[in-house]
């Protein structure tokens, strides 16, 4: 019980981690989206993301040939109240609703 706990901390206290969930606040996306938002590499990204699966906090979906991450539906609602406070940056929501996948992807997704 305790482990589980843990392992949602630390996946919090990472600010990539923090800023990747503030970004999927505003919608569902893909690596390769999230790439062109956060200053590291591709490979880095997917394990940020690893690591909010694990703990619980994104779970991914299949749509044609890319993958999605979003926000879990069932994550402990005291830690999804802290997610809808992460307030993702303007210019951030404004990239988010003008860009879609099938401009930036190349099936490069992990």
């Amino acid at each position: 019980m305790y482990d589980d706990w843990a392992e949602r901390f630390r996946a919090l206290g990472d600010t990539t981690r923090l800023r990747i969930l503030s970004l999927l606040s505003v919608r569902d996306a893909c690596v390769c989206e999230l790439v062109e938002l956060l200053p590291i590499s591709q490979p880095a990204v997917s394990q940020h993301l690893r690591k909010l699966k694990q703990a619980g906090l994104v779970d991914e979906y299949r749509q044609k040939s890319w993958t999605f991450y979003r926000l879990r539906a069932d994550m402990p609602l005291h830690i999804a109240d802290w997610v809808r406070e992460l307030k993702a940056d303007e210019s951030d929501v404004l990239w988010l609703q003008t860009h879609h996948v099938g401009a930036l992807c190349t099936n490069r997704d992990t």
